[in-house]
């Protein structure tokens, strides 16, 4: 048997290698918001920042969302949060992309309580990869019932569905545009963020994978 963690996934390997393939997601735990404590040491509050979560590795794309964001005028901060080994030489074109903008703030790897107080706070998370098999940072940053802007590529638009907003893939002009139309309608964001959290707790849960995994190995066993 052959499982693929996404719907994109399971129709391009059955496609390409003509045979039956599995669809089982990846999960995520139901969460409790924590309100702002240790985050107040890097200057922030509730609603007072963009949050990108994630390997700072190209196909991510923080650059693209460091750049779109620095065209914008507001006193929101940028948070991005993340680390990779090996990729010292993009993590410098990063900090050179940020510039003297005292907006942008690299915390690095975090996790724990920190990590859980950045996504139960954040105005909006931004995801701007450009690669992504289903992406766990999204669907984490939904169960904490964040309004969640993605790149349009395949996986991330299955992610989200309507529960979220989109831009194109590497267009950093539209990513500006999208963040700002975000910054200035607070309204929207904050009707989204219900029926995000809502969305994934119903349709990628742990509880939910296991039950589908376990399934699958009964149904091989039996045969």
């Amino acid at each position: 048997k052959t499982t693929a963690v996404s719907k994109v996934q399971k129709t391009y390997f059955e496609e390409k290698y003509g045979r039956s393939v599995e669809y089982i997601p990846t999960g995520v735990n139901q969460v409790n918001k924590r309100p702002p404590e240790l985050i107040r040491d890097m200057g922030l509050e509730k609603d007072s920042y963009i949050l990108f979560a994630a390997r700072l590795v190209a196909e991510k794309g923080p650059d693209f969302l460091i750049e779109a964001f620095r065209q914008i005028d507001t006193d929101k901060k940028l948070v991005v949060a993340g680390d990779a080994a090996h990729a010292d030489e993009f993590k410098a074109r990063l900090r050179s992309l940020a510039g003297d903008d005292g907006r942008i703030l690299f915390p690095g790897f975090v996790t724990g309580q920190l990590l859980e107080e950045l996504f139960s706070n954040a105005y909006v998370f931004c995801l701007p990869s450009t690669l992504e098999g289903l992406p766990i940072a999204l669907l984490e940053a939904m169960s904490y019932g964040n309004c969640c802007l993605a790149s349009d590529i395949p996986p991330n638009v299955e992610a989200v569905e309507d529960f979220g907003f989109t831009f194109k893939n590497r267009n950093v002009q539209d990513l500006r545009q999208k963040l700002t139309f975000l910054l200035e309608n607070p309204e929207k964001v904050e009707q989204i963020k219900h029926g995000a959290k809502e969305h994934v707790l119903n349709n990628y849960s742990w509880d939910m994978v296991t039950d589908q995994m376990e399934a699958l190995y009964y149904s091989m066993i039996r045969r």
